[in-house]
């Protein structure tokens, strides 16, 4: 089947092909003749990467009056990395069409420059919840003329905590408003959302129910030995030096300290989480999708709405708290079509929660054996120096915790720590050396860059 078969016009097909599409996936072949050929409102259930922004940007597209100078469609969705996304699909759709503007719009930048942005024409507006009821609170927006309003990963919205944004937006808006709602999961205040706010007539589409879990991906499961987690992980990348993946820890302290004790191994990794800035956020996104870095250390939060192509892999280093969970993360590999693989740590006792997810989601895991590769090395231990001291606010015991934070180190692995004023120095096993050295050189603190050097009787030269 092909897009002119399921209703897309000549200008939209010919943007398909300028982009390399030209097959609908099944969500798209249901969708998009669903949202074209009646008036009903629509609930589509598809696991993540099956195509759902297409399924409803194209008949918007096609429907929507580029002359007329309205926002007409609104899209919810739950992070600026998927707002982004999805702006740019509306764009790249539009390229052989009376021009659609569609603006995005999310927290964490200035208001007051998405303000103006919005003063000209603008048809779509793609949005977190929050952001546009400030844009709403400020009146820089209309939704008098809104034809469409899509939630796009409904579940991950309400899981993130906008419920009360989504009523209060719903409830703002004309009841002839058409609803598009989309979502991976339909249970719970999913469910409740459609019950109080979508009309009787809806039709409901839902791709694979029961494959709740791609099916193009191969789950697996390592079962740790005591004291070699690490060891283990380092093992199975070196598997795979040239694939990308994401891993999943599920708290931010625990994302944060796996990226610094990987910082300078030979898969480039680096991590997101709730400590950090949205600009060195976006730093380590843009250094994914690059391909600078391999291998992205997250947390179920920090990771919703980041869409990268290609993934190989999905690493739970600890497996979620439920079944949801593991559909989400797991759906960021296999995508459009492609073959992924999705690998949980566990201990012995988690064997039971294998044997849960299966009978849940109706999936089957294989045990993967791993020829883990184990440093029992004894190593001397070598002086490291810094440019830092008293007086950029360390003593002893504040330089050892900045360590452990900072670089990923063990405390008991930190010796003979000496602070002066202006510089200090430390011992540790020598093994440590390139991950310290990644983390902390240049590294900023009190205005000042951190400048590390190994001593001249452990080394032939001062770095």
């Amino acid at each position: 089947m092909t897009f002119s078969d399921i209703g897309v016009n000549q200008e939209l097909n010919h943007a398909l092909k300028f982009n390399k599409i030209s097959k609908p996936t099944d969500i798209q072949i249901q969708a998009i003749p669903a949202i074209l050929t009646t008036t009903n409102d629509l609930v589509a259930v598809a696991q993540s990467g099956t195509g759902k922004t297409a399924a409803f940007s194209l008949p918007i597209l096609q429907t929507i009056d580029p002359k007329s100078n309205q926002i007409q469609a609104l899209v919810l969705v739950p992070t600026r990395e998927l707002g982004q996304q999805v702006a740019r699909e509306f764009f790249l759709f539009s390229k052989f069409m009376s021009r659609v503007f569609a603006e995005a719009v999310y927290g964490g930048t200035p208001i007051d420059d998405q303000i103006e942005k919005l003063k000209r024409p603008t048809h779509v507006v793609v949005a977190t919840p929050g952001r546009l009821i400030d844009l709403l609170n400020r009146k820089a927006l209309s939704l008098d003329h809104l034809k469409y309003l899509i939630l796009d990963e409904a579940d991950e919205m309400i899981s993130m905590g906008f419920k009360s944004e989504i009523d209060e937006i719903l409830k703002s808006c004309k009841p002839e408003v058409r609803k598009l709602l989309f979502t991976a999961t339909l249970a719970g205040d999913v469910r409740k959302l459609v019950n109080e706010y979508l009309s009787d007539q809806v039709t409901e589409i839902r791709i694979n129910e029961k494959e709740l879990v791609n099916q193009n991906i191969e789950n697996q499961y390592i079962i740790n030995q005591q004291g070699l987690k690490l060891d283990t992980l380092k093992s199975l990348l070196l598997q795979r030096p040239d694939q990308r993946g994401i891993l999943f820890c599920r708290t931010k302290i625990a994302a944060k300290r796996l990226s610094k004790q990987l910082a300078g191994f030979t898969v480039a990794t680096d991590a997101i989480h709730g400590n950090l800035n949205q600009e060195a956020r976006e730093k380590v996104l843009r250094g994914f999708k690059n391909r600078r870095i391999n291998l992205l250390v997250a947390t179920d939060i920090a990771a919703r709405g980041i869409d990268v192509q290609d993934l190989d892999y999905v690493i739970h280093y600890r497996l979620p708290e439920n079944k949801e969970q593991y559909t989400h993360r797991s759906g960021r590999t296999a995508r459009a079509g492609k073959s992924g693989m999705s690998v949980s740590f566990i201990n012995q006792e988690g064997l039971k929660e294998i044997k849960n997810l299966e009978d849940k989601l109706n999936i089957q895991f294989t045990p993967l054996e791993i020829n883990v590769i184990t440093d029992n090395q004894i190593y001397p231990d070598i002086t490291i120096y810094m440019n830092m001291g008293t007086s950029q606010e360390f003593d002893n015991d504040r330089l050892k915790e900045f360590l452990v934070e900072e670089a990923g180190l063990d405390a008991s692995d930190i010796k003979n720590v000496v602070v002066e004023e202006q510089r200090s120095h430390f011992d540790v096993p020598e093994k440590y050396q390139v991950q310290i050295f990644a983390n902390l050189n240049g590294f900023k603190r009190s205005h000042r860059n951190i400048r590390l050097s190994l001593s001249n009787r452990n080394a032939k030269r001062d770095l």
